[in-house]
């Protein structure tokens, strides 16, 4: 466990002029029962179900696993580091950008390296199933998927800072319980696959572009809380909606309102 909690410890001082990377840690779980019998060969269990052997070498110098864990960069998105310890009883996920940093400080950081190609909830996602799959937890596919969406969507509708998981935290039985102190800045993803759900207009919410960059907004009480985001997952601006009107910055960008997401 010590090797493998260097290696994530390693993540997070990628850099001596930041803060830290975009992360996600104490994500804690009771539900996802590990096989701690198969733990210590989890990196080859993974390996063997998902990959060729020639791909499978380089994958096991890059994982390791004991009793207690395993961690490695995502075959989703190699920029994510995922660390899944724990045993039957408790649970705990991190993930952290390996290659990108958070600069200036908090919480004004901003995020410099090399982008990512899906956000962190995609990332638990395709992970989580695939450790079902080869049997590092002991969970059925279809409640697991249940079970992480709704992880998931208690997180984000949370998250003031950060458009997908970036900063949470998690206790299940409670639910998401906030963000942890800093870094704060959110992970530079360039796919656009990897761009996050937006519900469309709904109820009595109305937004109108007026002019260029000004939008008419209508159905919301005055001084309604708003976040925005540019299209990489990065915080632009925050404040309070005045006279149902909100100027962006940027050509793109997504508006984050009342627990809604609008593509403006």
């Amino acid at each position: 466990m010590k090797k493998i909690a260097s290696l994530f410890f390693c993540v997070l001082t990628f850099s001596s002029f930041s803060l830290g990377q975009p992360l996600v840690g104490d994500l804690y779980f009771t539900s996802l029962k590990i096989d701690s019998v198969q733990m210590p060969k989890a990196c080859e269990m993974y390996s063997s179900y998902f990959l060729s052997d020639s791909s499978s070498k380089k994958f096991n110098e890059d994982c390791s696993s004991d009793s207690e864990g395993i961690g490695f960069h995502s075959l989703l998105d190699s920029t994510v580091f995922i660390y899944f310890h724990g045993d039957e009883k408790r649970q705990y996920l991190d993930l952290a950008r390996a290659f990108q940093n958070c600069v200036g400080p908090y919480p004004e950081d901003s995020t410099v390296g090399t982008p990512g190609t899906h956000q962190f909830s995609e990332v638990m996602m395709f992970e989580f199933l695939r450790f079902q799959e080869c049997g590092i937890i002991q969970f059925s596919e279809d409640s697991l998927k249940k079970f992480l969406q709704n992880a998931i969507d208690q997180m984000i509708a949370k998250n003031r800072r950060c458009p997908d998981l970036d900063g949470s935290t998690f206790s299940e039985g409670s639910g998401s319980y906030g963000s942890m102190f800093g870094p704060g800045c959110c992970s530079l993803v360039e796919s656009p696959s990897a761009i996050f759900k937006i519900s469309p207009a709904v109820g009595n919410i109305r937004i109108k572009e007026i002019s260029s960059g000004k939008y008419q907004i209508d159905g919301i009480p005055e001084g309604t809380a708003y976040s925005l985001f540019n299209l990489n997952g990065q915080l632009i601006s925050k404040g309070f909606v005045g006279n149902g009107v909100l100027e962006v910055p940027v050509k793109r960008a997504i508006l984050k309102m009342n627990n809604k997401w609008f593509e403006l």
